[in-house]
């Protein structure tokens, strides 16, 4: 049997060094700069706040054409998506369509250092979730 846990709460902004010194004074935590490099997709960066195990993430596009641009442009800043690891992807995914009426943005891919796949938010509540097994 697989296992999954909470991996992180993802908000997405703008600006990204103003967020950072907002959520930094209001944490009262040093976040970890997270690179393009550790993102599943391209031309994101951000910052990791652990605030005892539970990870908060503010995430800001480099560019215009990414879903977090979009999203921003669409509904503003706020909660992006959450994140769930899992151990093994293929059985968690199966596993969710088969007990749940939630339906998968795409087909399960090895995109650069992690295995991801995404539930569309309109078939969990308003919510994006994002399954990840990292490698």
């Amino acid at each position: 049997m697989s296992s999954n846990k909470f991996f992180g709460l993802n908000i997405a902004v703008n600006n990204l060094e103003e967020a950072k010194k907002n959520f930094e004074s209001l944490f009262k935590v040093t976040p970890e700069y997270i690179g393009e490099q550790e993102f599943a997709f391209p031309n994101l960066e951000g910052y990791q706040f652990d605030l005892n195990g539970i990870k908060i993430h503010i995430v800001a596009s480099k560019t215009e054409d990414t879903s977090i641009a979009n999203f921003v442009k669409k509904k503003g800043e706020g909660v992006f998506l959450v994140s769930i690891q899992t151990d093994d992807i293929d059985k968690e995914v199966e596993r969710v369509k088969a007990e749940t009426t939630a339906q998968f943005v795409t087909e399960t891919t090895d995109v650069g250092w992690c295995k991801v796949n995404f539930i569309h938010p309109k078939t969990m509540h308003g919510v994006q979730v994002e399954m990840i097994q990292t490698k």
